[in-house]
């Protein structure tokens, strides 16, 4: 894209922790809430689905046009914290035929915040943050998030794949990568972290970790490989989950 003169911008939404119902401060009150209200999958439901909502019809076509936006591809990331559980993001790259504005930038975080925000109360949760619930990033972050799509495969590998890009250790107090909870149970066989896993591997079941935008990625990409093609002894062992494990 930068080669015909265009730019990328890279697009983070978050949906807040709790529903319109304000959320005691406790460990043990979040957990609650969390364990009966807030499961991995609805909140990785909603998130994709307000998305959809932020980035179809007449409106976006509008910005889309006078914007110049050719495509967007969108990354699904998940963490888990101790006080507020599961947090599905999204991060989404946004190509331009040419460098936007600071104009054109404030116009386009207006809208797409506009439109999430909506999206997400729609959905039953608090209006997210104005500062913090969708963010618009240029330059070196947007460009590291492309290496690490384009080298190692985000979302089309599976789990190896995602290991491979989690090798920071950094934030465990705060949150966890699923990669970082399966080299800790890997390390410390804690069963609260088997418990995460399985409950990952439910909820996200059919999620897709990667999407793009209609004929983006095969107009400006190169086709994708197909699973089989890759070198199974090439592959590494990650752990293992038996019948009575589960």
């Amino acid at each position: 894209i930068r080669h015909i003169g265009g730019a990328v911008y890279m697009v983070t939404a978050t949906i807040p922790h709790s529903r319109k119902k304000v959320v005691k401060s406790t460990r043990k009150a979040a957990t609650k809430a969390h364990n009966r209200k807030y499961a991995l999958k609805s909140l990785r439901q909603a998130v994709t689905r307000s998305h959809t909502r932020v980035f179809s019809g007449r409106p976006w076509k509008k910005i889309e046009h006078d914007l110049g936006i050719i495509g967007w591809v969108r990354a699904l990331e998940v963490t888990y914290g101790w006080l507020f559980g599961w947090h599905p993001h999204l991060h989404t790259l946004l190509f331009t035929r040419h460098p936007l504005s600071k104009a054109q930038i404030d116009v386009l975080l207006q809208f797409l915040y506009g439109r999430w925000s909506d999206a997400v109360v729609a959905a039953g949760y608090r209006p997210p943050h104005s500062e913090h619930g969708l963010v618009i990033s240029r330059g070196e972050s947007a460009g590291d998030y492309i290496s690490k799509i384009c080298h190692q495969g985000l979302g089309h590998q599976g789990l190896a794949a995602e290991i491979s890009q989690a090798g920071s250790k950094k934030g465990r107090l705060a949150s966890r990568t699923v990669p970082q909870i399966i080299d800790d149970w890997g390390d410390y066989r804690r069963e609260s972290d088997r418990l995460l896993l399985l409950e990952w591997l439910t909820g996200m079941r059919g999620a897709r970790h990667l999407t793009w935008s209609k004929g983006f990625r095969t107009q400006y990409l190169p086709a994708e490989q197909p699973a089989q093609d890759s070198d199974p002894s090439t592959a590494e062992f990650v752990c293992q989950f038996t019948g009575q494990q589960t």
